[in-house]
């Protein structure tokens, strides 16, 4: 898994931060609450796309001691301030990638291009040639994200190319539409058809028409999408971008957002909660929506709520619950929500404020090798252990920590039938000399990269184990426990 690891010091609210940042093609979110420094992890990151960007901050934003560290495939990049410059340690050498940083509204150019443009528009210095239709791509995709169709910006147009552009003394080739005869550029549009020309047109030139390097990673990041849309159009512009993440490996986009409809848009392991400690920054993966944004809130009429850790274990609960015939004369409903801490302090906010009301029950499901970690925090939860970890720590555990032969056999014959789990485990070992954060997500990325390869989803290949787990292991203490739970009068 190729990533890149941020470290951060004395930067707006952030005291002290280290992050890994995946690198892998994919559509990411950075998910937290106002001021909780996602969109200042977003800046830092631009300033790998440009070594400008850091200049967006103001004075106060920023101390003697304040630095951004970038480390990536050995090369160790430090930016600094000094009279009011942002310079690298290493420059002209600095890490670099292509891509597009569509920044907060509030530190935006957006008002002061739209003065330029006006100007010279009124002082007749952009001539009728040298506007022309805009292409076809960016009208229709503009028009449907926004509108449902695929003509209402029929008559976009743009200038004609680079060399206008400069002529003009414009850094970026700006977009106009025609109201009652007159021109008006994308600056006096809305923030949302702004903002969405600008990243079509990149989309457009850079990753359709493959202007940049197919080889070279392309990162766009986009701070707080929801802001400047309606949420039926993020959810079109998220369905968009998914389509070209997964047509071209070299696209990274990321995200900050708190939108539910973002959110539930986009993949668990893509999903980072930002948490912020008095300054000092953690970061969770694998954060379900359920948990992030408290839709367990809105869910109504079931008997039982059973708290998961991830979506293998709520395969593995559905189907114990069906073959045992559990589900007779009451609704459950299974809800996965993260690691087993996320799991817990969700639970113990929904007692704390009864939000499912009298008569319900709820009920943590959890990896049984932490029944020791369990703080007395939690000891009156209403709780069970189940024999399986999450699928990420239970593959790494059988193909790693303690090989088990008879179960790397069956993943061996149905799924990884190319390429052996000792293959993939070699080239991992191969990458990785010593052993990294998380080892446990990078070998599981390896294998469902592999198997994608091959046509099988992450959700396919989750199933279609939690079937086999079931003839594996050994679950019938958990079954007892579980059924004497939801039998009790």
């Amino acid at each position: 898994m190729d990533t890149i690891t941020m470290t951060m010091s004395s930067i707006r609210h952030i005291e002290n931060a280290k992050v890994e940042v995946p690198l892998e093609s994919g559509v990411y979110a950075f998910v937290g609450n106002n001021g909780c420094g996602k969109s200042t992890l977003l800046l830092s990151l631009a300033q790998l796309i440009s070594r400008h960007h850091l200049s967006i901050l103001k004075k106060e934003d920023y101390n003697g001691d304040s630095y951004i560290q970038f480390d990536y495939e050995g090369k160790s990049d430090k930016w600094t301030e000094k009279r009011g410059w942002w310079t690298s340690n290493i420059y002209p050498k600095s890490i670099r990638f292509n891509g597009l940083y569509e920044g907060s509204l509030f530190y935006g150019t957006r008002f002061n291009d739209s003065r330029v443009i006006d100007n010279l528009l009124a002082t007749g210095k952009i001539k009728e040639d040298d506007i022309v239709d805009s292409d076809s791509y960016v009208k229709q995709k503009l028009s449907f994200i926004l509108h449902g169709d695929n003509s209402h910006y029929s008559g976009l147009m743009r200038i004609r190319n680079k060399h206008i552009t400069s002529e003009l003394g414009l850094s970026n080739a700006p977009y106009f539409n025609r109201v009652r005869g007159n021109l008006i550029s994308q600056y006096r549009m809305s923030s949302g058809e702004c903002l969405l020309i600008s990243l079509l047109h990149f989309l457009y030139n850079s990753i359709v028409r493959k202007s940049l390097p197919i080889h070279k990673k392309v990162l766009v990041l986009i701070d707080e999408i929801e802001l400047a849309l309606h949420p039926i159009a993020v959810s079109r512009l998220i369905d968009l971008l998914n389509e070209l993440v997964k047509g071209n490996s070299n696209l990274v986009v990321m995200l900050t957002t708190h939108s539910p409809e973002v959110i539930r848009k986009i993949k668990p392991s893509n999903l980072f909660k930002v948490n912020n400690e008095n300054g000092s920054i953690s970061i969770e993966n694998n954060c379900y929506p359920s948990y992030l944004i408290r839709d367990v809130y809105s869910h109504d009429g079931f008997d039982y709520l059973l708290l998961v850790e991830d979506i293998l274990t709520k395969f593995v609960v559905d189907k114990i619950l069906n073959k045992e015939s559990l589900k007779n004369s009451r609704l459950i409903h299974v809800v996965p929500v993260g690691g087993w801490s996320n799991v817990l302090s969700l639970h113990k906010e929904l007692l704390t404020w009864n939000v499912l009301g009298l008569g319900k029950q709820i009920v943590s499901i959890l990896d049984g090798d932490i029944k020791d970690e369990v703080g007395d925090e939690y000891k009156d939860i209403r709780k069970l252990f189940i024999p399986i970890k999450s699928i990420e720590k239970f593959l790494y555990e059988i193909i790693v920590e303690k090989p088990n032969p008879k179960i790397k056999k069956v993943l061996n014959d149905k799924y990884f039938t190319i390429n052996s789990i000792d293959t993939l485990l070699g080239e991992h070992s191969m990458k990785y000399t010593s052993t990294p954060d998380h080892p446990e997500k990078k070998l599981y990325f390896r294998l469902k990269k592999d198997l994608e390869k091959r046509g099988i989803t992450e959700e396919q290949f989750t199933h279609n184990l939690c079937d086999d787990l079931l003839e594996l292991i050994d679950f019938s203490s958990f079954i007892s426990s579980l059924t004497r739970l939801l039998t009790r009068k």
